[in-house]
């Protein structure tokens, strides 16, 4: 089982080679020398704070799963971040940390000929880059994590160059994978996401590929410039990538402790999270479609407007999978807008008092600022320590099947097969990973023939296909990023929104350092982001609503 095991040990391991960066002149600075710590240990916290990090990006209440409106604030704390998008500076150095301690790891990994272990640190290397990227734009890459020569103060890369060296650093990190020797091991209890096999570690490389050269699928001909061709990245990549769940990069939790244990639960947060409320668009999305995914994430209304009852009556309902839930039947006021359903999301974008009074109806009682008993709460286990169903994911097959029914749509990507059936195959996918099957009444035929589902019967093949990988994503940053590059699903903002009626699209960079040689780096930075509408006059380019290389030219989001 892939467990956080050894997380004693990794947090260990982390008081000798983690140091807290709170200025950017640390982005560069290494602890250690490379031999003082074993790679194992390393690896374990490499492994585990790259999930743990990747994980937070999008658990309920974050900036990302409110924009992708997964999740809603239903009170008025943090609703002008995650509601609004009033997004503030975001900090890099955690990405950063880990960076360095994976550096340790291949510096290790050359002295010891040990090409496993370099490898790995390759991968990490390429996903924890690819992510900043992805997140902020330009960033330092090149000249990072180089102190030891000197440079405290990174130029950053354009986002090109990133991308492009993410995408060199999977194909090595591939080709050592492919010819390992009888020396090249890696102890199975570091390994906390494939346990020490290669194969599995080669599957995730390849995916990884898939993932970064469709991500940059609209900038195939300056990434060409670049000497990337990606239709080969693609044609190479797709037939060794994931095949299956069995081959998911994720760590699962222990629950023990609260830095191994799922954000919602009593031992890694101060109160529960009832004030998180799933969104209305995918609630609604979700009914619509039958789609069985909706009893594993949304909890019933605990009182429910019903135009059928004539007197309150309080009653007991089984969901699809066996979980009963109490909940009171209310007649339907006459003369007040209602939602009857026994699945209520939250509405995108309300402001805060008519969010806390949403769906009440004539009811006079003060209930609880975050417990409105009209609204539906997430599904119990987002307050629990750990779930079988709860995990820290860095890739699954879902996202793999879904990228390629895209890449086959398109045409000319490298990519062969039906899109059709490897749009089938992402829903399968992501239904398997959430245990549908232990629904007796669910039939996947019958869903996937329902008109709403199935790919051949849709007006726009490209929009259902990622719509349906929208819904796949739940809580994971990477349905932002595809949003970014195509535009679906129509996501619409609210009522209240800070910058305008558009998403934003990055992260702020971390509040600027003042040192004369930082700011010139970061002000080059800066300058070569393309300022839109929602920019408001006289304030920097460093913003939210600003595009990054990727999105320039392309007519995306927005």
């Amino acid at each position: 089982m892939k467990r956080i095991g050894v997380i004693a040990t990794a947090l260990l391991v982390s008081l000798f080679v983690c140091i807290s960066c709170e200025n950017f002149d640390e982005v560069n600075v290494n602890p250690n020398r490379a031999e003082e710590v074993s790679s194992n240990y390393l690896l374990s916290y490499v492994l585990t704070k790259t999930a743990t990090n990747y994980y937070q990006l999008t658990v309920p209440g974050s900036i990302v799963s409110g924009t992708m409106q997964y999740i809603q604030v239903g009170t008025n704390f943090r609703a002008d971040e995650v509601n609004y998008y009033g997004w503030k500076p975001a900090s890099w150095n955690g990405y950063y940390d880990i960076l360095r301690n994976n550096q340790l790891i291949y510096d290790n990994s050359l002295e010891d000929n040990n090409h496993f272990f370099r490898a790995i640190s390759l991968t990490m290397r390429a996903f924890v880059f690819g992510l900043l990227t992805d997140l902020y734009g330009d960033i330092p890459f090149t000249s990072a994590l180089q102190a030891e020569k000197g440079i405290f103060f990174p130029a950053y890369d354009e986002q090109r160059v990133v991308y492009a060296g993410v995408l060199t650093d999977l194909r090595e990190a591939d080709n050592l994978l492919a010819s390992l020797g009888d020396g090249d091991i890696v102890n199975p209890t570091s390994d906390l996401i494939y346990q020490g096999n290669p194969a599995k570690w080669q599957k995730f490389v390849n995916s990884l590929r898939v993932r970064y050269a469709w991500r940059l699928s609209l900038k195939a001909s300056e990434m060409a410039g670049l000497g990337v061709d990606i239709a080969e990245e693609m044609r190479s990549a797709a037939p060794k990538a994931f095949a299956g769940n069995s081959d998911n990069a994720n760590i699962e939790f222990l629950g023990l402790t609260a830095e191994n244990s799922a954000e919602g639960g009593s031992l890694n947060s101060a109160n529960p999270p009832y004030g998180y409320k799933p969104a209305q668009p995918l609630v609604s999305l979700l009914l619509q479609t039958n789609d069985p995914r909706l009893h594993r994430w949304v909890s019933p209304v605990l009182q429910k407007w019903d135009s059928h009852v004539g007197t309150i009556r309080d009653s007991t309902v089984t969901n699809i999978y066996g979980e009963s839930f109490s909940v009171q039947f209310r007649p339907a006021p006459q003369n007040y807008t209602v939602d009857t359903s026994l699945y209520v999301g939250l509405p995108v974008g309300l402001a805060n008092t008519v969010a806390m009074n949403y769906n009440k109806g004539n009811d006079q009682e003060v209930y609880h600022s975050e417990r409105s008993p009209y609204i539906s709460m997430l599904h119990p286990r987002y307050r629990e320590n750990t779930d079988a169903l709860l995990r820290m994911e860095l890739m699954t097959y879902d996202e793999v099947a879904f990228i390629l029914a895209e890449a086959a749509l398109a045409g000319g990507s490298g990519v062969e097969g039906s899109a059709a059936q490897y749009y089938r195959s992402g829903i399968a996918a992501s239904m398997e990973r959430w245990g549908v099957s232990a629904a007796p009444s669910f039939n996947f035929e019958k869903f996937y023939s329902q008109p709403s589902i199935d790919l051949n019967a849709a007006a726009d093949p490209h929009k259902r296909i990622m719509e349906q990988k929208w819904v796949a994503a739940w809580l994971r940053v990477d349905s932002w990023f595809d949003w970014r590059r195509t535009g679906f699903p129509d996501l619409k903002t609210g009522p209240v929104a800070q910058y305008g009626p558009r998403l934003p699209i990055r992260f702020m960079y971390p509040t600027p350092n003042l040192d004369p040689n930082y700011v010139v780096n970061y002000n080059e930075a800066v300058g070569r982001l393309e300022a839109t509408d929602y920019v408001p006059e006289g304030q920097t380019k460093d913003h939210p609503y600003a595009k990054m290389w990727l999105l320039q030219e392309t007519s995306k989001p927005w």
